[in-house]
Parts: C-alpha cells; structure tokens; sequence
C-alpha cells in the first residue's frame, strides 16, 4: 500500500505492446520514418492499443523520448538505474532516436527531415558553380499513347535555388534528373563501400590507433622538451641575480627581474600545455572503443548497403555522405563525412590510376545508359 492506501503494482512487459515498440523505433531509427507515417502505417496494418484504439502520433513521439523503454524510470529529473527486466530497446538505438530528434529539430541536415520522397538526397546535394543548394521539384506531363490513352506521370529534378530565384546569381545548367544524379551517387556510394569491405577491420583499427597514439607521444615530447630548455633558461636567469648583486653582470636589475617573470610566464604555459598533451594522449590510449563503434558502424552500412529498404539506404546515405557538389553535365564531388575520410586516409589503398579511370568509365558508361 503506498501513502493513499492504495495498491501498489508492479511493472511487467506485456509481450505485443514490446513489439509494438520495437517496430516503431526500427521505423523510426533504421528507415526514417517520421511519427505521422509511422501512426499511418500502424493503421494500415491494423495495429492497435488494447481496446482498440488508434496508436496516435503523440503516443509515437512520448515512446521515442520515454527512457522506460531501456530500463530507466525517470520523474522530473530523478533517475533509476537500469532495470534489465523492463528493458525493451537497446540503449544505442535509444540515443539514436534522440540524436534524430534533435537533429531534425534544429534542421541539422546529416538527418534527413524525411524519407517519404523518391529522392536519395535531401538537404546536402549543392551545384558546384554557384554553391547554391539544389532541392527538389516534382513536376506532371501528360502525353497521349498510340491506343489514345493519356497517361500521367511525374517527374523529379533537382534545382538551383539561384538558378530559379535569382538567375544573376548563376548562369549554369537549371536543373538535374533525380534519377541520374542518384544512380551516380548510389554508384559511388557502393565503390567507397567495396573498397570497406575488403579491409580487415581488426588490424585497420590497430593501426588507426597506433597512429593516432604515436601522433600524441610525439606532440608530448616536443613539448616536454621545450619545457626542459625553458627551465634551463630560467635557472640561468636566477643564477645571473648573484652576479648583478656582485655588479658583475651585463643585465641591469630591473631588466632582469623582467626577463625572469617572462621566462616564469612561459615556462607556466607550457607545464598547462604538456598537462593538456598528456591527458589528450590517454584519452586517446582509452578510447579505442569509440573508434570501433565509429568504423564498425561503417562496415555494417557496407554490408547492408545492397540488402535494405530504399528508406534505410537514404538514411545511410545522410550520414556517410556530407555534401553533394553537382557541376553542369553531371560533374560530381562528393564530401564524405569526417569518420569515413579518415577511415579511407588511414586504412584503405590509394587507387591505382589505371583503377580510377575505369571506374570513372564505368560511371559515365552507366550515366548514359540512364539517360
């Protein structure tokens, strides 16, 4: 009995509700799906609350922010610890709902608002001559078959913003075919993932560490030693107070005492910077961990990249490719994120040249058997 006298239950996981839960954040995390399609989807597969209620949008939202879901009960800012026995979601697809969450909220665009589009890039395809973002537009044609049937159909393109509203501001090609750039891209996109997959992760990860380490010890040392010199250079200066007393010394003593409270400034500088080099390099000796959940994360979208739904390539597509720079005929840069660049700088073999330019056959092959 609590303090009103009434009975206090336990809680338990009910088994459907579980799944149901489960379904919403895959939805939501893996093929980014906002709540409203998600409440949609749920009605068209008939899946309800008990009593046959419609799981509404709200319920969505509260569920992807509710730590209950991963064995936290939380009022106000009070907190339990994890309760394996109500733990329904892992805690790493609970943090990544909350970084899409966030992410969508302040219009960070490695997320994508919205995955409903047949587009494969939303908010980070950029033209190249202006550095305008592109975005897109979906525009009808109607056109008459032999029979004297009319049929309607839709076409998508991505577009200059300058081009469109202020054309002063670029005098490039107006628009780009949805389905070309996103063949080229997606082209890409699966070499970079090739090259991924046929690395090693293990001894990848060694090395990336090692590298990184050595890097550290090696700033550390320099600045130990600048340490060691400075201090030596403050002692002389101490030592040459003697001979000022014993008027035997170049340096007048008001010089003196301003050359020693310098060289003491510095050399307090530089013991904060070693301090700061040493704690950055055991940061570094222990955060091995964050460095293989980084590339692992890599090799699980290259391993899956060709397996998943159109929706879940797009979000993988957000988050390995930063920026899109399209130049007029379908000239592409792309931008990867900060984890793959040093990925592919640390761990995967430069191209041979003659490699590189068969792939770019390949992708121009390609572009124009799409055209």
């Amino acid at each position: 009995m609590n303090k009103k006298n009434q009975d206090v239950r336990d809680l338990v996981v009910e088994p459907e509700d579980a799944e149901i839960v489960k379904l919403i954040f895959q939805k939501y995390v893996y093929e980014g799906c906002g709540a409203l399609r998600i409440c949609r989807y749920l009605a068209e597969q008939n899946i309800r609350r008990k009593g046959g209620k419609m799981i509404s949008v709200g319920i969505i939202n509260r569920a992807i922010q509710n730590p209950i879901y991963i064995g936290v009960l939380q009022r106000g800012a009070s907190k339990s610890e994890v309760l394996p026995a109500l733990k329904i979601i892992d805690e790493n697809v609970f943090a990544r709902a909350r970084e899409i969450i966030s992410a969508r909220t302040v219009q960070h665009r490695e997320v994508p608002l919205t995955t409903r589009g047949k587009s494969l890039l939303v908010g980070n395809v950029y033209y190249g001559c202006c550095g305008a973002r592109l975005v897109l537009t979906t525009s009808g044609r109607k056109y008459r078959r032999k029979d004297g049937t009319v049929v309607t159909g839709s076409y998508s393109s991505y577009k200059c913003c300058n081009r469109t509203m202020a054309p002063g501001k670029c005098d490039g090609q107006t628009s780009f075919s949805v389905e070309k750039l996103d063949n080229l891209v997606e082209q890409i996109v699966r070499i970079q993932f090739e090259q991924i997959q046929k690395a090693p992760p293990q001894a990848l990860l060694e090395k990336q560490r090692s590298r990184k380490i050595e890097l550290a010890k090696v700033k550390v040392k320099r600045l130990e030693g600048e340490y060691r010199q400075k201090q030596r250079t403050y002692q002389d200066l101490r030592a040459e107070t003697l001979k000022v007393i014993q008027d035997s010394s170049h340096f007048s003593a008001g010089l003196l005492n301003g050359l020693i409270e310098e060289t003491a400034a510095q050399l307090k500088d530089l013991e904060n910077q070693v301090q700061t080099a040493e704690m950055k390099l055991r940061d570094i000796v222990s955060g091995a961990e964050q460095d293989e959940q980084e590339y692992a994360q890599l090799i699980n979208w290259a391993g899956l990249y060709d397996k998943c739904s159109f929706e879940s390539r797009k979000m993988i597509v957000a988050q390995f490719v930063k920026a899109v720079h399209v130049k007029r005929g379908y000239e592409v840069d792309i931008e990867f994120n900060v984890s793959f660049e040093e990925f592919q700088m640390l761990y995967l073999e430069p191209e041979a040249e003659g490699d590189k330019r068969n792939r770019r056959g390949r992708e121009i092959l390609a572009l124009a058997e799409n055209a």
